[in-house]
């Protein structure tokens, strides 16, 4: 049996490639969904990450988390709280990890934490082309409730 998963605080001294890691998988999604051009996407990306976490690890009301299994570092997990609220900016379960239902634990992980700071509701973004993540995250509970449409002439 394995061991279930658990949060640690991000060590600051993990910030930077978090952040590289992030605005690269970031950048993708962007141009992957036609709204930056491939070749601004990444600068865009790194200003982002920068003006949403000018801070790092110590950003006023942001949690930046690695995911360990064990003694092993299999994702990292970042929320903002607000108010009595929790948005998922980023979730990732690394690619070794994947398809071991890690990303679904990792969200039950995150409503007991929630529940114990008095949460009361989770929400995200998910882009469409994520179709496996949108398919975990409707598994999970999650609703839609915002649908962004585009046409392309």
């Amino acid at each position: 049996m394995s061991e279930g998963l658990r949060l640690t605080a991000m060590p600051k001294e993990h910030f930077s490639d978090f952040a590289e890691a992030l605005s690269v998988g970031y950048a993708k999604d962007q141009a992957d969904a036609g709204i930056w051009p491939r070749d601004e996407a990444l600068f865009k990306a790194r200003m982002t990450t920068m003006e949403l976490l000018p801070d790092g690890v110590a950003t006023k009301d942001h949690f930046l988390w690695e995911v360990m299994q064990g003694k092993e570092f299999v994702g990292t997990l970042w929320v903002f709280q607000e108010e009595k609220t929790y948005f998922i900016y980023d979730i990732l379960i690394f690619d070794a990890f994947q398809n071991k239902g890690l990303g679904s634990e990792l969200l039950v992980l995150l409503e007991e934490n929630a529940k114990e700071r008095g949460i009361t509701e989770i929400s995200l973004h998910a882009f469409a082309h994520n179709k496996r993540a949108v398919h975990v995250y409707k598994k999970m509970g999650f609703e839609v409730v915002d649908i962004t449409m585009r046409k392309y002439l």
